[in-house]
């Protein structure tokens, strides 16, 4: 077990060790407020969670299954009313409500107007009634439909972007990040965007970041930033980088948020953030997940349990505040068979597992599990 340090107003050069700054200190161009650290090394216990502890509800969807209904996800976006699916190989987005029934495509693969060639993210503003898709790159705008798929055009930001991810805010701005080259041109690494289509810079670029960016052998679109849009405010880490930052839209500047000290990257060893409302998931490579509780202030390696359906593994797959997990049928009932012959497995798990299984066709479309975080 590994107690935190919260740090007010420290530099994020706590890497060096947990010493308090004086109140003007700033690191680069963020000026740091609370930062998070967990030490890798003292992290050594692994418990159990029961997913329970960290939903406040769960639910089974089973896609609709039809032609039109059909997808192979790469990635999902939940909603309250409507789930989004980017499709792997450069399918159409497709768009369902939250029981599975298929509503529409949402523009379509093509070079014509409203179509694109791949997608790298996307947002619902379920209140205004619009849905924006990112393209993977070298697009100077983001491309706008309403919820019946129908294309209204496209919201320039002004200058190419590169993987940008981007995150609808309570307040009804858009936030977006992107992939940031060192020596690039850009003018930024984060910006807002009104429901007016009014777009707000940021141009800060957090100077340790730049730093890793330079030094790093991997260059150009082998980075990746990692964004999952579970907190009020949009935190994204590069995978160049051991920190998770936030971008403050109403300030218009970003700050460290997250920091995983004595981390050592290699090849086989590298770290993947995933900020939930009240804890940090940390995947690292060849060693496990690891949860930053901020209310107890602890750190574990963790397995995720799937209480409400007999025990399963659920992973740590989030998106946009919920917990989710997609089986394609024979895969979930391979998953189920492995959980029955577990030594854990109790006779209340059995009986939910069994009727899970024998509804399960391996004809039709996926299951999708998805519990709601709680804040």
């Amino acid at each position: 077990m590994k107690r935190l340090h919260v740090l007010a107003l420290v530099a994020i050069c706590v890497l060096a060790g947990c010493k308090q700054k004086p109140n003007n200190q700033s690191y680069g161009n963020i000026v740091t407020d609370d930062v998070v650290v967990c030490d890798f090394d003292q992290v050594k216990d692994e418990i159990t969670i029961p997913l329970s502890e960290w939903v406040e509800d769960f639910q089974i969807v089973r896609f609709e299954n039809n032609d039109t209904a059909i997808f192979k996800m790469w990635w999902p976006l939940i909603t309250d009313h409507y789930i989004g699916i980017r499709q792997r190989n450069g399918g159409a987005f497709k768009l369902f409500n939250r029981q599975g029934k298929f509503l529409c495509d949402v523009g379509g693969v093509g070079g014509g107007p409203g179509e694109y060639k791949s997608l790298y993210s996307e947002a619902i503003d379920e209140k205004n009634g619009w849905i924006y898709l990112a393209s993977f790159a070298w697009k100077e705008y983001l491309l706008k439909y309403d919820l019946q798929g129908k294309y209204l055009g496209k919201v320039q930001v002004g200058e190419n972007l590169n993987k940008p991810k981007i995150q609808l805010l309570p307040d009804g701005n858009l936030a977006l990040t992107q992939l940031y080259f060192h020596d690039s041109k850009s003018t930024m690494m984060a910006a807002t965007i009104s429901p007016q289509e009014e777009v707000t810079k940021c141009p800060d670029v957090p100077q340790h970041l730049q730093i890793a960016l330079k030094n790093e052998q991997l260059g150009g679109f082998n980075h990746e930033i990692w964004h999952y849009g579970n907190t009020d405010e949009m935190k994204f880490a590069y995978t160049v980088s051991d920190t998770v930052y936030a971008y403050d839209h109403k300030s218009n500047r970003l700050k460290a948020d997250f920091l995983m000290k004595n981390h050592r990257k290699t090849d086989d060893i590298y770290c993947t953030y995933i900020p939930l409302p009240d804890k940090y998931i940390t995947w690292v490579k060849s060693k496990g997940n690891i949860v930053t509780d901020l209310k107890t202030k602890e750190s574990h390696f963790f397995k995720l349990k799937n209480d409400f359906v007999g025990g399963l593994n659920i992973g740590n797959q989030t998106s946009n505040g919920y917990i989710w997990a997609m089986y394609e049928p024979l895969q979930l009932m391979e998953n189920i068979e492995k959980r029955l012959e577990e030594s854990d497995c109790t006779d209340a798990d059995k009986k939910v597992l069994k009727e899970l299984y024998d509804s399960l066709d391996e004809d039709d479309n996926n299951i999708m599990f998805i519990g709601k975080l709680k804040k």
